[in-house]
Parts: C-alpha cells; structure tokens; sequence
C-alpha cells in the first residue's frame, strides 16, 4: 500500500491512499490406487486466486469555531476491484498407480473453471458537531454504484445521525458521576454476487469431439434491487464513584428490506431457483456492560466486568404467496418463515400420541414389532441462537501479582449431533452398552386395531434398538440444549518490580501463565455445544457434525519494555 497525507492549510488536510490485497494458491490432490471413490486413484490441482485493489481520498476540514462550538468536516471517495480466478483441472483415474501427472490419466480431464469481478465506486461525506464538550452531533452520508446490480438500479444512498449528550456535564453533577445518553439512525445498503442479472451457459464434459453446454438452473434478475437496512439505536453510559461503578445499556431495533434470496420454483419452468428481491426482516436486541471495582485498597484491587447479550430476529414478510423461505437443508431445515424467528430449525421425529384427553398423550407410538414410528413430516425442533448470552471476567491484583479468570456462559438454544446419531446407530457411544445382552423395551405405546392404545411390551436386541433409534435420518432424537458454562481463561502474571531491574535498558518486565478452555459445564456429555460444523467450507448452523473434541491450551507470556 501507499499512502500520501498532505496539510493544505492549518485546518485542511488530505489524504490519498491506494493498496493491492491479494494471494494465489496452488493445491494438489492424489489419491492411491484402491481408495473408495477412486480405485484407479486421482490426481487434482487447484488453482486459486483473489485480488482486491482500494484507492481513496479524504479531504477533512476541522476548525474550532469559537469557545463553544467544534466543527469537523469531510468528503471522501473510493474505488473498490475484487478480482477471483479459480481453476481445478482433475485426473479422475490413472493408468499407471503411484504416477501423479494429468500426462497419466487413463481418462479424459475433468475441468472446472470460474472467473468474476467485482466493481464498487463510493462517495461519502461525514461532520461532526460539538457545543461546548457536552453536546455532539454526527451526520454522515454515503453512496456506492456496484458493478453486481443492474445499471438502472445500481446506486444505493445510505446516511446515518448520531446524538450523543453528557448530562453530567450539563447539569454539574457531582465529579465523581458520569452520565451519557446517545441515539442514533443509519440506513446500510448491499449489493450482490457478481453476475446474479443474467442467464449464461457453462461448459460440459464434451461428447466425443463436441463440445457441450448447459443453461444455468438458476433463473437470474435483471431488474434486482439492493438490499436495505434500517436500524435506531439508543444507548446510556453511567458511572459513579469515579468510575468505580459502571452500567452501559444499549437497545436496537434493524430492519432489513429487499433481500436478495434464491428460492426454488417448479422444474416444468426450466430452472430449480429463481433470484428475487424479498423478505422483511427485524432484529432487535440489548447489550448491557457492567463494571465494577469491588475493593481497592493501597494493595490490593479487585475488577469485575459483566457482559450480557440477548437478540431477537423475526421474519415480518417475504413476498406474495410466499410464506416460508429454506435458508439452508445440510442435515437439518432452517426455515424463514413469516412470524417466526430467524434460526428456526425443522426436521423430522417420531409419531408421538396428540390426544390430550388420553393417558398415553406424547407418548411415542410403536408399530406391533416393536419399532417407533417415524413421522415424515418435518417438525419445528427449536432455535439455534441462544436466548441470552453472558461474559464474566475478574481480575484482582496484589501489589506485583495479578489473576484473571474468565468465564463464558450461552443459555439456551439447540444444536443436533451427528456425533450421537452416527456413534448410537452403530453402537460406538457409551449408552448403547445397555440392553446388549437382554435387549430393550422402548419406552411408549402399541396402536391396536381399533384405535385405542396400550403399553408396548415388544422387546428387541440392542443392536435393532440403537439401529432404528438412532438412523441419521432421525433428527429429533440428536437434539441437544446447546447452553454451556465455560472457564474460558484463567491468567496469573507478575510484574517485576523496577527496583530488579535497576538502571538497566530495560523499563519494565511481566510474566504471566495463561490457560485456556480450562472448564465446560453442560448437559452434553458427548460433544462440546460451541462445536462449528462446515460443510463445503460453508457453516451449518445448528449442527454439530463429528468434530473433533475441544481441547485446552496452556502457555506462558513475556513482555518486556525497551
């Protein structure tokens, strides 16, 4: 990057900047002889490469008005280029084993290829109004012109204000009280994926010496909109006792609007999806910070930060004749549906009795062998986002000894684990060990005949029991509560005192022993609930999908000052 900062006059400047970001991979594959999916073996390579090029200006202007007013003002603009390159060339069999070349394909290559870029063109503008240190206002204003959405509809505006006041300062409370309020409202505005405006045709495997070619399964817009979102917030900060105590609360509310979404439509039209503006989408939430300071002596001191978190996301609306939109299907559904909240997760369970007049209500129905019936229809299993999450960090200290102990705490929320699934069906988890040799009676009812119901006394082997319970395809009986209490960091330093280090070069010095993931408290006894899953380098929220255990880490930190 480069970058030139000029002082055009005392209260003038501009700045002018221009970076290059950017890397190129190159990754080879090879699969032996006899491998699964390819008993003639494989060789891949991978070409990868992205580039993204920011040039800008600002040219900012600030001036103390008088004794009471401070202006700052600035205009700016940039140029944003996104460049992907992405190659694999792939040789799916080979004729000769342990020779990796794509001169030893007994096949022809396999080749994918895809290139796009990506334009952005921006102005902006920002000032800053503030009377007499206590009173301040913020205005901004942006507009960008993309490169992804059609040139009719490619400019989108989004401002923002912010007011901020201290009132500690307007009203002469005492010294050791600090109180500000602050408010404000920004409008965001998004494009979308390079070339979602036009339908194209991608190259195939050629027939013989023809080559082949395919129209796109993805209906695309020419007439797309960028996506907008509204948000207001307001917030307090208020402290006592010269910041011994102190409580900051924030509350927002964003709405966002013309979400540019893929769904599916019928095949008798020629493509699986469609791209459409859609979806009205609300998230509210508070973030309350707690600081405190306990005990302070001339030795001692003890700091206390609490942090609490609670979001909410609802879907408002979608589009005509649209109710329910599939955000995502790797293993479990999480469906947007209209009055329901964003994370939603849908999958299928058992057939339970749904007659609240019965002895038997929700219990899980079995068939006369013994086996529980399986419902096809998918079923709302829970959210994934957590009802509220906390953060607790204490730090005390004793003239040149310090501890810090951090602990982390998620309630509420779901996840489903392959883990279970996979590991109880083929009898690796630890319960499947009960009923191995007497067998199991599952628990629930028999339908008769006529309707009414009875105990079920079918008893089957454990190896039938855990198969049929535990079948993947099971998702109701992989969910978990995803809360967890951890012990995130424990941290026990010394600094050593400036008379040790005498007239050295040295200006001061600390050692610290750190640990981290020292603890978990949670009711899964198998898995850890803030497990990540992927899938194609894509997260699966909601799914925990045989990851490997969490581990602790230990380490020790020096720091010295020169």
């Amino acid at each position: 990057n480069a970058r030139v900062d000029i002082d055009i006059t005392k209260d003038l400047s501009l700045m002018l900047r221009t970076g290059i970001d950017y890397f190129g991979e190159l990754r080879t594959s090879r699969r032996a002889y006899s491998t699964q999916r390819f008993a003639r073996g494989q060789y891949r390579e991978d070409d990868i490469f992205f580039k993204e090029q920011n040039t800008d200006f600002l040219l900012s202007y600030t001036k103390k008005a008088n004794q009471d007013f401070s202006i700052g003002a600035s205009i700016g603009g940039n140029i944003r280029e996104e460049e992907n390159r992405y190659k694999r060339i792939s040789a799916n069999s080979l004729s000769i084993p342990g020779i990796y070349n794509f001169a030893n394909a007994a096949e022809p290559l396999s080749k994918t290829q895809f290139n796009d870029r990506r334009k952005i063109n921006s102005l902006y503008a920002f000032a800053n109004i503030s009377y007499k240190d206590y009173l301040f206002l913020d205005v901004t204003g942006r507009n960008d012109w993309s490169s992804t959405l059609p040139s009719d509809n490619n400019s989108y505006f989004y401002p923002s204000v912010g007011v901020s006041t201290i009132l500690s300062d307007i009203f002469k409370f005492p010294q050791s009280t600090f109180l500000k309020l602050r408010g404000g409202w920004a409008r965001v505005g998004n494009d979308t994926d390079p070339y979602a405006l036009r339908n194209t045709f991608s190259f195939n495997e050629p027939f013989g010496n023809f080559q082949r070619v395919s129209a796109s399964e993805i209906l695309r817009n020419e007439e797309l909109l960028p996506e907008q979102a509204n948000s207001i917030e307001i917030g307090a900060d208020f402290r006592l006792f010269n910041n011994r105590l102190g409580l900051d609360v924030t509350w927002y509310d964003a709405t966002t609007k013309n979400q540019i979404l893929t769904l599916p439509v019928a095949n008798t039209s020629g493509f699986n999806s469609r791209i459409i503006n859609a979806g009205e989408i609300q998230n509210t939430g508070i973030e309350v910070v707690l600081n405190a300071t306990p005990v302070k002596t001339d030795n001692f001191r003890w700091d206390a930060t609490a942090n609490f978190t609670r979001a909410r996301g609802k879907v408002k609306s979608l589009t005509d004749g649209l109710d329910t939109y599939e955000m995502s299907n790797n293993y479990l559904s999480v469906q947007a549906k209209v009055g329901g909240r964003m994370g939603d997760v849908y999958g299928t369970g058992l057939v339970t009795v749904d007659e609240p007049n019965s002895d038997f209500f929700g219990q899980v129905v079995h068939n006369e062998d013994g086996f529980s019936l399986r419902d096809p229809n998918l079923k709302l299993l829970g959210n994934y986002n957590p009802d509220f999450t906390l953060g607790l960090q204490n730090t005390f200290s004793y003239k040149g000894f310090n501890l810090g102990v951090l602990f982390d705490w998620r309630q509420g929320g779901v996840i489903m684990s392959r883990t279970v699934l996979i590991g109880g069906t083929s009898g690796l988890m630890d319960f499947t060990a009960v009923g191995r040799e007497e067998g199991i009676i599952s628990e629930g009812v028999i339908q008769n005949a006529d309707g009414s119901y009875r105990p079920n006394d079918v008893r089957l082997s454990g190896r039938d029991y855990y198969w049929w319970r535990y079948n993947r395809s099971n998702e109701e009986i992989g969910m978990f509560d995803a809360s967890f209490l951890k012990l995130r960091e424990v941290k026990i330093g010394y600094n050593i005192p400036k008379k040790f280090l005498g007239n050295s070069f040295i200006q001061s010095m600390s050692l610290s022993l750190v640990g981290r993931n020292l603890a978990l408290w949670t009711e899964n006894p198998h898995f850890d609930p803030e497990t990540i899953s992927f899938n194609g380098g894509t997260i699966v929220p909601g799914v925990e999908d045989m990851a490997l255990p969490s581990s602790r880490s230990y380490g020790f930190n020096l720091n010295i000052t020169f």
